[in-house]
């Protein structure tokens, strides 16, 4: 009796062993999974101040399990949030091209390719974060992440006062305009304003591009996916091209033909150098006259 006690305890002990140690196991493989996680956000996308202003870009280049079907799920993503696609590029590069004869009439084309997709978003500042947490779950490799938010708080504040300095030259430009004076100076005086006016103009654009930058965040982003095989049958090649081969008795009449019309080409050689023709012979017979005269 006292043996079975023992030996209750002991399964008792050991399964309660296996139960803790099959916990920590479950426990650790859930945190494995939250770390194997790709961190694609970063403090630099989500970071706000209210008494700053951010031009924030990022630059991204993962590998997915489909271009094509990646692209659809995150142009739709960005569409959601506010934002906009101003490029897409997609394209399949074949590496390689072979066909195989599997029969006289038939071969299989196999093409090696990879799909790719280049493309460059505009996202609402606010959502930017929440737009790359999105393309964690399409991603299958990360191959870099790069995220920069710029401080333009001073830019804004050099675009005030510069544009409160172009108003002033263009009031004192009109208050000078409206005085008497002679013609030439009332011409410089229009000259000028206009190329302040053109700076004024050039100066609220740099502005309202510098809005729209922090107000949209730009996004680079290059996706591709593995090496991929398609298997296509296709015509033999050598029996199409034997198929139309002509036939023998046809060549050789074509080569003697030929070749008459090469021995004619020789023949109209030959007769365009006369002129050396005509010399060698006469030489010839000269020499041998002068043989003949001494012998």
């Amino acid at each position: 009796m006292r043996n079975l006690k023992i030996i209750s305890l002991s399964l008792l002990f050991l399964f309660l062993h296996s139960c803790s140690e099959y916990s920590e196991s479950a426990e650790m493989m859930e945190a494995a999974a939250e770390e194997s996680a790709v961190p694609v956000s970063s403090t630099a996308a989500t970071y706000q101040d209210e008494e700053r202003q951010f031009v924030k870009t990022a630059d991204l280049s993962m590998e997915v399990k489909n271009v094509y079907n990646s692209t659809m799920r995150i142009e739709s993503k960005a569409a959601q949030l506010g934002g906009f696609v101003t490029n897409s590029q997609l394209e399949s590069r074949v590496l390689s091209k072979e066909s195989f004869a599997v029969s006289l009439d038939s071969a299989v084309e196999v093409k090696k390719y990879r799909v790719s997709n280049q493309m460059s978003l505009r996202i609402p500042q606010k959502e930017l974060g929440n737009f790359l947490n999105s393309l964690g779950e399409e991603i299958e490799f990360l191959h870099y992440r790069n995220i920069s938010a710029d401080d333009v708080s001073l830019n804004f504040a050099l675009a005030d006062l510069e544009n409160n300095r172009l108003n002033s030259t263009h009031d004192k430009l009109e208050n000078v305009q409206n005085k008497n004076g002679k013609i030439t100076d009332n011409q410089n005086v229009v000259n000028n304003m206009d190329t302040n006016q053109s700076e004024i103009n050039h100066q609220k654009v740099a502005t309202m591009k510098l809005k729209d930058d922090v107000a949209y965040s730009s996004l680079t982003l290059a996706i591709s996916e593995k090496e991929k095989i398609a298997e296509t049958i296709v015509i033999n090649p050598k029996t199409y091209d034997d198929k139309f081969r002509p036939g023998f008795w046809y060549r050789a009449g074509i080569s003697v033909q030929d070749g008459f019309y090469f021995f004619q080409s020789v023949l109209v050689a030959a007769l365009y150098i006369w002129p050396l023709w005509l010399t060698g012979i006469t030489l010839f017979f000269f020499i041998k006259f002068q043989f003949k005269k001494t012998v």
